[in-house]
């Protein structure tokens, strides 16, 4: 966060003047085994410069993300309808008003939830193994994670198709898909190494920088486009163009050449050879797993484990504004779902606002020479995360209040909460030891998995009774999602700088001499 305000024109700079073609220090795409004349074999389609990959992971995130959020009210409005049919019997005249009843949207919640849990799941347990695959090639891996996730959402539309004789509960089994390639979660986690391979330490934060904002602007345009064409003709025409969609996500790694850095792998290459790809498998997965372990011993500082705590309390508030807030907005104040949709533009709007000029600025003013104000990058990060929980909580009360002026407003003020997922991530840097980085983030994405475990269902249960309580209780997804930031606010007041990660500095000191943190390549574990 603190560094992508500060290089956006060297970024451009090194990507005019640098192809992964030319042998460099600062070029880590080409092994000790791998010659320049071996890459320029690469078809003429096949991107070169670091700034072109770059710009084609991106473009790949904005394919996947853009996806889901078209996917979102279309969706739901099915599997309403489905469940509608279920309550009023397959002979009822149905409409979309008579389905607002509890008893309908909490079964609509709890299948979504309820899916929500399994995806989890499931990543959780192929993540690790795939992880390690994509440390060694990347495209496979990520092509093999594009075909799961491809063959999960046809699943899901075949049952959405043949409802009227099989039951629609059959979609919680599309997560098990993941299984081949470890689903979108690792496809993702992969673009993300793929900018860290081609991209110089100085120029990782603005790259990183965009790969978000190009999520955050398909959150913007997905569901009111989603909501616009289900209104012109029907549900199923953005949900075939979602297949569509992922698919060219997928296929955009053709577009981009194999980043990872086999100059890791050189040591270790001629025992590969010797003793065979198993062999070398087995080694890198044992090298794997005793980094896990140290990652564990960074729980022992205590500023560590109150972030990593702050991440999972953030993992439901990131899916209330989902699902949850369709069925609510639609239900409480009996709007069709693709009002609801629209509604969203509101906040993805905002959140791009937020993210590219806002925050941006606070940072640069907060940690400027000559700002009165001036702070540390570590106290000017925590002193913004403590303010964006603060606009999440008073955000998520306005959202549970009685009319739309209350709930337009929540929306607004919680784009300004949109950046503590980043300010935290930037906060726990300062904890990492050399070469740790890495282990860090993975143990965010596991906090993470665990705080959507039970996410999903929660908000499903929060739901469900609000509605079938009503009047004041009908927001209580939002207060309990309110709640939960008042309490990552609450740790957060609680982190010092000082509180130094002893129980893992004397690891650190012992690792390798040779492992940096910035030149090698970035592990997805």
């Amino acid at each position: 966060m603190r560094e992508a305000n500060h290089n956006g024109t060297a970024m451009e700079e090194d990507d005019d003047s640098s192809s992964i073609t030319e042998v460099s220090p600062d070029c880590p795409l080409l092994g000790a085994d791998q010659s320049t004349s071996e890459i320029s074999r690469s078809p003429w389609f096949v991107a070169q410069k670091p700034l072109a990959i770059t710009a084609l992971a991106c473009l790949a995130i904005f394919l996947w993300v853009f996806s889901g959020m078209l996917a979102m009210v279309p969706a739901t409005r099915l599997a309403e309808d489905i469940f509608c049919r279920r309550y009023y019997g397959p002979d009822a005249d149905i409409n979309e008003e008579i389905c607002k009843v509890p008893e309908v949207q909490s079964q609509v919640a709890y299948i979504f939830g309820f899916s929500i849990t399994i995806t989890s799941l499931v990543g959780l347990l192929v993540a690790f193994p795939f992880g390690v695959l994509a440390d060694r090639a990347r495209k496979p891996v990520y092509l093999l994670g594009a075909i799961g996730q491809i063959l999960g959402i046809v699943w899901s539309l075949l049952v959405f198709y043949f409802s009227d004789g099989i039951l629609i509960e059959l979609t919680l089994l599309a997560p098990l898909f993941q299984i081949l390639g470890g689903g979108l979660t690792v496809a993702t986690a992969i673009l993300y190494a793929i900018i860290s391979d081609v991209q110089t330490p100085e120029n990782k934060a603005i790259s990183y920088f965009f790969f978000s904002l190009s999520a955050q602007l398909a959150v913007f345009v997905g569901p009111p486009l989603g909501s616009k064409l289900m209104a012109m003709w029907s549900p199923w025409v953005p949900l075939l163009l979602v297949l569509v969609i992922s698919i060219l996500a997928g296929s955009i790694i053709f577009l981009i050449p194999e980043t990872a850095n086999r100059a890791n792998a050189s040591a270790d290459s001629e025992s590969t050879r010797k003793e065979g790809w198993y062999s070398g498998a087995i080694s890198h997965f044992r090298s794997q797993m005793r980094g896990a372990g140290s990652s564990l011993q960074m729980l022992k500082s205590r500023s560590v484990a109150l972030i990593l705590l702050t991440f999972m309390l953030l993992t439901p508030i990131g899916l209330g504004i989902a699902t949850t807030f369709l069925q609510y907005y639609s239900t409480r104040f009996h709007r069709k779902l693709e009002d609801a949709g629209y509604m969203m533009a509101i906040k993805g709007g905002f959140t791009i606002l937020v993210m590219a000029v806002i925050l941006p600025g606070l940072s640069r003013l907060l940690s400027s020479p000559t700002s009165p104000i001036r702070l540390s990058p570590f106290r000017k990060d925590l002193i913004l995360a403590q303010a964006s929980a603060v606009f999440l909580f008073v955000g998520f009360l306005a959202l549970a209040g009685p009319d739309v002026g209350f709930v337009i407003s929540g929306l607004i003020i919680l784009t300004f909460g949109s950046g503590i997922g980043p300010l935290c991530r930037s906060l726990l840097t300062d904890f990492a030891q050399v070469g740790q980085t890495s282990q860090l983030f993975a143990l965010i994405s596991i906090i993470e998995t665990v705080g959507t475990l039970a996410g999903g269902p929660a908000l499903a249960w929060t739901f469900s009774t609000g509605m079938k309580l009503g009047g004041f209780w009908a927001g209580l997804p939002f207060i309990f999602l309110s709640v939960l930031s008042f309490v990552a606010l609450v740790l957060l007041s609680f982190i010092r700088h000082d509180d130094n990660a002893n129980g893992y500095s004397e690891l650190a000191a012992e690792e390798s001499p040779g492992v940096d943190g910035e030149s090698q390549q970035t592990s997805l574990l």
